[in-house]
């Protein structure tokens, strides 16, 4: 629930929490936290789930501006996920200009493209930011290679 200026800079967690305002309370940190967690688990966004980790998130679709009007056949599709979910550490932004269906009769919608490209990046990246993944409520961490 605390703004940090962005920086591409490394600072220390004494001066991150110096510099953080805190501008939402932690009841609806969690709140959220649990939704976008719910969203990922049943919602437009199972596609982003990857075992392990908690990923949770929110999707977007929208139809694209041309000339004024709303062109229904071209679409802007995004997901915005976090993860891990009981600790945000990392956020991840899909967005995805005019994706194409997956086959004929089915929507470009971004649950069914950018939500996966979310959980490829998480499945390929966690690891290496040094995050574990966890298949059982205690916290100790289960090696395992994707």
């Amino acid at each position: 629930g605390k703004l940090l200026p962005p920086t591409f800079l490394p600072r220390s967690e004494e001066e991150a929490q110096e510099l953080g305002k805190q501008v939402v309370s932690e009841k609806t940190s969690r709140i959220m936290r649990y939704l976008f967690r719910l969203n990922v688990l049943s919602g437009s966004g199972r596609r982003a789930d990857v075992p392990g980790y908690t990923v949770g998130g929110k999707t977007g679709t929208a139809e694209k501006i041309e000339n004024g009007r709303y062109v229904n056949d071209k679409r802007r599709n995004s997901f915005l996920s976090a993860f891990p979910m009981d600790d945000p550490r990392y956020v991840v932004l899909v967005v995805l200009d005019e994706p194409k269906p997956e086959r004929k009769g089915v929507g470009a919608t971004a649950g069914l493209n950018a939500a996966p490209t979310v959980a490829a990046i998480v499945r390929r990246s966690a690891p290496m930011l040094g995050v574990m993944p966890r298949f059982s409520k205690g916290d100790e961490p289960i090696e395992i290679s994707y």
